[in-house]
């Protein structure tokens, strides 16, 4: 049954009167409404509409909050602003991540009520496994750095449309342009074109300059927020693996808020998309490929910064060449070696202290 509203006393006469039997309340969470489904521990729920407001939702279901075990939703574009209000009135909320909410084989009908039905339904049986979520300052400091990566790909693609018009009206490109240089940058802006192709141009160079330089403004911030007392030593000691600067150190610094809430290393590997996917059968074993999750961004500036580490280091360019000789393949061989220094990032986090490069000798 799906009501648009429920009073108090309606909650009350659900739940029922023994004060020792816990509900479970599973959300659907959008920007103009909550689903929400109250399930009782005989597995009778209760289902309706709040408004997508969090102190409203709070005090709907502040009547029965010693009875609520879990409040679970699902991790999505409207962020983490309902679970800090929750637990600031003192509600039990478990952030769930998409990927990893149990899924029906077979194609299954799907509505809002369904979705929190299901959440309460997985929560009561103790199938939810909650994500850590950021504080706000976290969040923030978040937000900046994907700001940049926004902006990094935004410079990249302008630069592309900058060639491909060049390509297509048979424009040939000036010296330099492979590095974008000043000066081929200046040239191009300076070429001989029918008015209606200098006028396109133009604009797509102005692009490409305010992009260069709000990237330049959003890498200082960046670069401001790491000196911060609580990242500054920290990330002064991730630099200290060679091939790893600012960006990198910055990056992994603030992807991986709270380092300590790791266990193992498998468990980085997972969070950072750099975990071997296996398959086993029977006798038969696959694996070798990595599992589509994770934080994708990082586990590219993971892979890059491990080819400076070979290169700098003779221990990581040791373990490459093993890593080669197996696979045959450069690009597994420098994936298993940006998961170690995934892992050796993360324990310098952890312990505090700086990389020591080892001997070769000595391995």
């Amino acid at each position: 049954m799906t009501r648009k509203r429920l009073s108090g006393n309606h909650l009350l006469d659900f739940i029922g009167t023994d004060e020792k039997a816990p509900v479970w309340i599973g959300l659907d969470v959008h920007k103009r409404s909550y689903h929400v489904a109250l399930r009782r521990a005989d597995g009778v729920c209760q289902s309706w509409v709040s408004a997508a407001d969090p102190i409203v939702l709070a005090r709907q279901l502040s009547v029965i909050l010693q009875r609520i075990s879990f409040i679970v939703y699902e991790a999505g574009p409207t962020g983490y602003c309902l679970e800090r209000v929750l637990k600031a009135n003192g509600y039990k909320v478990a952030v769930v991540a998409p990927s990893r909410i149990p899924r029906p084989v077979t194609n299954v009908a799907k509505t809002d009520k369904l979705d929190c039905l299901k959440l309460a339904e997985y929560a009561a049986k103790g199938m939810i496994e909650a994500i850590t979520t950021p504080s706000e300052q976290e969040s923030a400091e978040r937000s900046v750095l994907r700001r940049r990566n926004q902006l990094v790909d935004s410079t990249r693609k302008t630069k592309q449309r900058i060639k491909s018009f060049l390509l297509f009206h048979g424009i040939e490109e000036e010296y330099g342009l492979r590095y974008w240089s000043r000066s081929a940058k200046s040239k191009l802006s300076k070429l001989p074109l029918q008015s209606d192709l200098k006028f396109v141009l133009k604009s797509l160079l102005r692009q490409l300059s305010y992009e260069e330089e709000e990237l330049a403004k959003i890498t200082n911030r960046l670069t401001r927020i790491a000196k911060r007392r609580p990242h500054w030593e920290v990330v002064k000691n991730l630099k200290t693996v060679p091939g790893v600067g600012d960006i990198v150190a910055c990056a992994f610094r603030t992807e991986l808020f709270r380092p300590e809430r790791f266990r193992r290393a498998e468990e980085v590997c997972s969070f950072l998309g750099l975990a071997p996917a296996i398959r086993q059968s029977g006798e038969k074993r696959q694996g070798g490929w990595l599992m589509r999750s994770g934080q994708t961004r990082l586990k590219s500036l993971l892979i890059e910064a491990a080819w400076m580490w070979q290169a700098k280091d003779p221990w990581a360019r040791k373990k490459y060449r093993t890593h080669l000789s197996r696979c045959g393949i450069a690009q597994k061989a420098i994936t298993a070696l940006a998961r170690r220094l995934a892992v050796i990032l993360w324990r310098l986090s952890v312990e505090n202290r700086a990389y020591v490069m080892l001997k070769v000798d000595s391995v």
